[in-house]
Order: structure tokens, then C-alpha cells, then sequence
């Protein structure tokens, strides 16, 4: 038997038995993932299977790949994965040795999942591959399902919300022997400098950052097809399409006949639209804007769909936007570079300023601290006001606890506490608390539509980097990402980069919640939510309706009630069709 590499940005599948049969139905159902051929190895110990998307060597990047001598899937070996750059997800078979070797990219920008148990191993890109396995697990794992629900916390960690079926982590990899996991070992683990200040400038390492973030925005413009940008209006990509647009100037050839595409989402007349920055950006760039407008009929039209390619709950309604503008981009560009991981990286959101100050104080920068809060106040000062009326004990505020049938029987040893050091708690978010589920919705809304998303952001190299920057580079005179907006300065437009608000790729929830009321409340009530045992439904929907008459409490609530539920009618109560 001949060794075999899958993989790298595509979909791959594989199970260990000589099943073309399952095999085939697995790369069927990720069709979307790679539709642009597909390739099988089934032997008498294994079926391994590759679904194509061709971004590069497009006429000869078929897979599977044989080593020279036809010994080995890769010359590497199982070292490959210190020589790899960017993305990946691997799956190599050494027939010599019988063994299944797995790997995931240092930051998990692709996925990989596995079920393994009597015996049998199962991986696959996507969760709804697995499934096409009729005895593949199919229940709710409900420690992963409550902790989601009471502190949002989700792709923490290698389980997900299917009992029996696991992912394998960011920068792990994994053997497979005789259907059973022999090893799993952790290949990167970047070190964090906790250190409040260095003696560099500020102007040091805007100018170190410049850099870096140039050659590795440049070096994820590599493809043979076009190539555009997903536009937010925020401060990340407004540096990538500003970037780009630089490297095209210059010659670089993006396929799309010298524009640049642009995609947004717009809400016109809403208090979330980011039109005024897009536009912004869209002149600086001289881009082709497309748009998407995102509707919560379109949206309530297309749950069931959504759901089927995200495979798992979101912890709001935001990543549909993202799915929207994915859409429209289908057939002008196949391959996207998304401004993710910046905010994660650099301290982008208004709750850091608080550990800023945590770290300020245990490192006894006392000034420091004082300064940050006098001139970033404006900011932060509805977060403290909102803070501090969560936690006042004469406001009676909806909590998801009081709607739970069993809150506490599946949270035993469960704690999550923040980092009180800044540079520290950013590592955790960015590998393990945030930026993992961020990158689940980015890769599964792309793959919907047949789009490689790139996230030069989380290049490994940048993120080595900007961790090693001491906590003064995140937050420092009023602003957060501060090494980054001065090493923007003259790139992006001011407007963009001296904004102080931050909304992004979203969706008017409050708003759409309330207008799908009705419908909302009917599926709380409904028989199967009462049979499932996770919530105390008469609550439920008693809190829904305190909620909608004005009673104090975060409209997320409520959306991870209903997605969770959504959910589990589309993946636990029936079988998982080949198509959406």
C-alpha cells in the first residue's frame, strides 16, 4: 500500500475501514468545500478522500500526492508541519507503517474533526461528513451545550456540540493506529511577553509592524484566481484593502483585470450601518463595491440552510452577515482576504481597557492607568454604566441561569476567569476563547460558497510578533490597538483609523428579534423544546415575554435559546441530507 497526503485548504474525509461506498457520501456532502474535482485512496486498511477547490497549479494540483520514491505522502513526513505557512488541515497515510498521521494549522483556521471509539476512526472538514456514517454519534453533549449557554463560551476546546465527535486542536497533531489514537501532541505554542513597557519607541514598532504586516499581506495574495476583499468599514479591513490596493499599484496581479472588488454588508437607516467607513475606503482603493443587504426575512428564510453550514450554534446573529456577503462574492473572486483576528490580536474590544488596567496596577504603572482611564472614558463609559447595572442588586436583570431546567448539573470544575494580565488574556482569546470560533464562522460561511477566506492577520509569524509586544503597544493614550493605528497612519484613511466606535460585520438583533416574536415564542413553547430537558420552558418563554415588554437583559439570551434549539431540530432529530 502506497503512502497518501490529503489536503491542505480543500475538504478531506477519510475513515479507517475500505468503505468507497461511505467514503464517496462523505465527500459528497462537502461538495461545496471543493467543487472543482475530488480524489480517493481506499486500500485494505483505509478509504481517504480530498474534495478540490483549485486556487493554485490549478491543471496539475490534483490530489492525492505520492513522494518521489512512492514511500512517503509528503518528502517531509511527519515534520511537515514546521515547514507549512498559512493554512491547513493534513491527513497523510504511510502505508509502512499503517498509520493515519493528522494535522491542523498553528491558529485552526481550518477545521478537523474526528469520532473515534470500538475501533473505528472517522475525520473529516466537516462535521455533516461524519454523520453520513449511520453509526456515528448523533446526541447533544451537553456540558459543551451548557456552558455555551449560560457564558458563551463554544470551540474552546476539543469538544464540540456533538457528543462523540471532537476536533482536533489548532497547532495539534494527531496518529491513528489500527482505528484507535495513538498520539496527540501540540506542535506550537508561542511564548507571551507579559511586560508592560520596553525602551523602544512607539515609532520602532509602528515601523516593525508595518513590515511584517507587508510581506504577509503580500504573501497571501499567492493564487491563480481572483482575489478580493470582504469590506467592514473597521480598522482591519481598511488596512488589508488599503494594503492590497498598494501591492496592486505596484503590479502585483489580483486576476480580476486590474480593480479591486470590495463586498460589504449594508443596513441603511439602521444605527449599525458602516456605510460612511466603507465609502471611505471604497475611494481611498478605487474599488468595484458590491453589497449585500441582510433582511430578517431573508434571514428567517434561510435559517434552516444557514444552520446546515455552520454545523453548530453562533453565538449571535452577526456571522449570517458575513454569510450574506460571502453570497454575493460567489463568481467574481474565489479567494477572499478578511480582516479577522486584529481585535483579538490588539486589544480591539472595549472590556481589554479594564484588564489594561488590571495589568497597569499589578505591574505598578499607577500613572499609566490613571492616564488610560481619563482619556479613553469616552469609550468605555456605557460599558462600566452597563457593567455596574448587571450586577446591582435592586435591578432585577434576565439571566439565562433562572431559565435553565439543570444549570449546574453539567458545569463541575468549570471556571472562567480572565487573565488580569492584558497581553496574556489577548493569547487566551486569540487560542483558545475567541478567535477559534470567529475562524469556525469564517470558514464555514466561505466554504458555503465555494470562497478560500485568508486571514493574513493570523499569519503565525504576525501573531508571534504582536505577542511579543509589550502590553503599552495594545493600549496606550486613549487607544486601543494602538501600535497598529500608527503604523496605519497615511495608509488608511484618518476617518477610518482614528474612529472610536467599533461595530463591524452585524446584525440589528434587538430589532430582529422583536420582529420575529411570534415565531420566536412558538418554537420556546414548543414540544419538542419541552421534551429536551434543557430549559425550564414556562421560564423560558416568561422571560422572552418580560423581555419584550421592556424587562432589563441581553437579547443574546434569547438568541442562544433559539439557536441551540434550531439547531437540534436540523442535526440530533433527523438524518443529515447530502445537500442543504
Amino acid at each position: 500500500m502506497l503512502p497518501v497526503d490529503f489536503g491542505r485548504m480543500c475538504g478531506i474525509a477519510g475513515i479507517s475501514r475500505p468503505d468507497r461506498d461511505l467514503l464517496s457520501r462523505m465527500l459528497d456532502v462537502i461538495v461545496h468545500r471543493g467543487p472543482d474535482g475530488s480524489g480517493m485512496e481506499v486500500n485494505e486498511d483505509v478509504a481517504i478522500g480530498i474534495r478540490r477547490l483549485a486556487i493554485v497549479d490549478i491543471e496539475t494540483g490534483n490530489q492525492p500526492m505520492y513522494s518521489h520514491d512512492q514511500s512517503l505522502a509528503l518528502v517531509w513526513g511527519r515534520d511537515v508541519v514546521s515547514h507549512l505557512i498559512g493554512m491547513f488541515a493534513i491527513a497523510i497515510w504511510d502505508g509502512t507503517r499503517k498509520e493515519l498521521f493528522l494535522a491542523r494549522d498553528r491558529l485552526g483556521i481550518k477545521p478537523l474533526y474526528y469520532a473515534a471509539g470500538g475501533g473505528m476512526f472517522r475525520f473529516a472538514s466537516e462535521i455533516k461528513a461524519l454523520l453520513q456514517d449511520p453509526s456515528a454519534p448523533r446526541a447533544v453533549h451537553q456540558e459543551t451545550l451548557h456552558r455555551f449557554l449560560l457564558f458563551r463560551v463554544h470551540d474552546s476546546g476539543e469538544h464540540t456540540f456533538f457528543d462523540g465527535i471532537d476536533r482536533l486542536l489548532p497547532g495539534h497533531t494527531m496518529v491513528v493506529r489500527d482505528g484507535s489514537i495513538t498520539s496527540v501532541e501540540r506542535y506550537w505554542n508561542p511564548p507571551v511577553n507579559p511586560e508592560f513597557t520596553s525602551d523602544r519607541s512607539d515609532a520602532d514598532y509602528a515601523a516593525a509592524f508595518a513590515g511584517l504586516f507587508d510581506r504577509v499581506v503580500k504573501r497571501h495574495l499567492i493564487a491563480d484566481v481572483p482575489i478580493g476583499i470582504p469590506l467592514s468599514g473597521g480598522l482591519d479591513s481598511s488596512g488589508v484593502a488599503c494594503t492590497v490596493a498598494r501591492f496592486m499599484a505596484e503590479g502585483t496581479d489580483l486576476h480580476t483585470a486590474g480593480r479591486l472588488h470590495t463586498f460589504s454588508a449594508l443596513y441603511p437607516g439602521q444605527t449599525i450601518d458602516e456605510s460612511p467607513y466603507i465609502h471611505e475606503v471604497e475611494g481611498r482603493v478605487d474599488s468595484v463595491p458590491h453589497y449585500a443587504y441582510p433582511s430578517v426575512e431573508e434571514f428567517w428564510n434561510e435559517m434552516a440552510e444557514w444552520m446546515w453550514f455552520q454545523e453548530e450554534p453562533t453565538i449571535a446573529t452577526a456571522p449570517y452577515a458575513y454569510y450574506s456577503v460571502y453570497r454575493i462574492a460567489k463568481g467574481t473572486v474565489t479567494v477572499m482576504l478578511s480582516g479577522n483576528g486584529g481585535d483579538e490580536l490588539m486589544a480591539g474590544y472595549i472590556p481589554y481597557f479594564r484588564t489594561y488596567w488590571t495589568s497597569a496596577v499589578d505591574q505598578h504603572h499607577w500613572l499609566s492607568g490613571v492616564r488610560e482611564f481619563v482619556r479613553g472614558f469616552d469609550i468605555y463609559k456605557e460599558y462600566l454604566r452597563d457593567a455596574i447595572q448587571a450586577r446591582a442588586p435592586w435591578i432585577d436583570v434576565l439571566k439565562m441561569r433562572d431559565m435553565l431546567a439543570a444549570p449546574n448539573a453539567y458545569l463541575n470544575g468549570f471556571s472562567y476567569a480572565a487573565d488580569r494580565n492584558l497581553n496574556r488574556r489577548l493569547a487566551n482569546d486569540v487560542l483558545a476563547y475567541s478567535t477559534p470560533n470567529l475562524l469556525r464562522y469564517e470558514d464555514k460561511n466561505s466554504m458555503a460558497f465555494s470562497i478560500e477566506a485568508r486571514v493574513p492577520f493570523l499569519d503565525h509569524e504576525l501573531v508571534e510578533f504582536i505577542f511579543q509586544l509589550p502590553i503599552d503597544q495594545k493600549i496606550k493614550g486613549g487607544w486601543n490597538r494602538a501600535v497598529y493605528r500608527h503604523a496605519m497612519k497615511g495608509r488608511i484613511p484618518d476617518r477610518n483609523r482614528l474612529r472610536r466606535n467599533k461595530i463591524g460585520f452585524t446584525n440589528p438583533e434587538f430589532a430582529w428579534m422583536r420582529a420575529r416574536a411570534p415565531q420566536v415564542r412558538e418554537i420556546f413553547a414548543s414540544d419538542p423544546c419541552r421534551s429536551r430537558g434543557v430549559y425550564d420552558t414556562d421560564r423560558l418563554v416568561a422571560g422572552f415575554d418580560a423581555w419584550l415588554r421592556g424587562a432589563p437583559g441581553d437579547v443574546l439570551l434569547f438568541w442562544r435559546a433559539l439557536v441551540c434549539e434550531l439547531w437540534m431540530q436540523r442535526y440530533i432529530d433527523q438524518p443529515v441530507a447530502v445537500h442543504a
